[in-house]
């Protein structure tokens, strides 16, 4: 029997395990799919998972509950050999082992780049897991309750401003969100106003969400400025060094 190994268990290959299981007659062949965390995360909800929109479990969807006909694995992939067609599996807990493959679709993902940036490996949260997004949600909470209990001053300043380094569709939704999510908390704390909150966008290119038109990224950039927030385009983040932004 032909054996199938599908390299990742996000959005492209659960679906690819999941079309497999409607298409394959039984026996036909034995589908396999490795993946470190047990669940595949809908990307494109989390920003609302950050502002609240969606509770957490909304946008994830379990690996086992729903590929039934799938050997699911909880592991990583340390090792492919095409030459012998073979991969390395690596569990969190126990010893690694070999699977052999006749056929290997890699869809492994990706990860956010932090470039050779003094400081983001530290102190930035990415966003492409359901944790980072309750991670960044967590973050804006604790915040706003530290800076209720402090003068205006330095440090109520710098718990109150969040930067989000990246213009692109899923940079502008999730620096949108967060917006929305300072404003709305912003009832619940009256020694607080709208101007103790600062966001900050980082874009290095002249224009943000270069998917759309000029005009439609134009109109963002307004409707963000309206509601308190600062873009700046032609920069970039040179460090974050201790909760600082420098940019350049």
């Amino acid at each position: 029997m032909p054996k199938i190994l599908i390299v990742g268990g996000g959005y492209a290959g659960f679906y690819t395990a999941l079309k497999l299981e409607r298409a394959l007659r039984p026996g036909e062949a034995e589908v396999t799919m490795v993946d470190p965390l047990p669940y595949m995360t809908y990307q494109p909800f989390l920003p609302e998972v950050v502002a609240g929109s969606i509770e957490p479990r909304h946008a994830v969807v379990s690996h086992r509950r729903h590929l039934v006909k799938t050997n699911v694995v909880t592991a990583k992939v340390t090792n492919i050999n095409h030459a012998t067609k073979t991969a390395t599996i690596t569990p969190a807990v126990g010893e690694a082992w070999d699977v052999d493959y006749d056929i290997i679709v890699v869809t492994a993902g990706s990860v956010s780049r932090t470039f050779p940036i003094p400081g983001v490996a530290d102190e930035a949260i990415g966003l492409k897991n359901i944790e980072e997004a309750v991670e960044i949600r967590d973050r804006i909470l604790t915040n706003f309750d530290k800076a209720a209990n402090l003068p205006a001053g330095p440090e109520r300043d710098r718990l109150l401003t969040f930067t989000v380094v990246g213009g692109g569709f899923a940079g502008i939704e999730v620096f949108g969100e967060m917006r929305s999510l300072a404003s709305a908390l912003l009832r619940y704390y009256p020694n607080l106003t709208f101007d103790d909150t600062h966001f900050h966008l980082i874009e290095a290119m002249g224009r943000i969400m270069p998917e759309v038109s000029l005009k439609t990224s134009l109109w963002v950039i307004k409707n963000l400025a309206q509601r308190g927030a600062e873009i700046h385009l032609e920069t970039q983040l040179s460090s974050a060094v201790g909760g600082k932004i420098e940019m350049s």
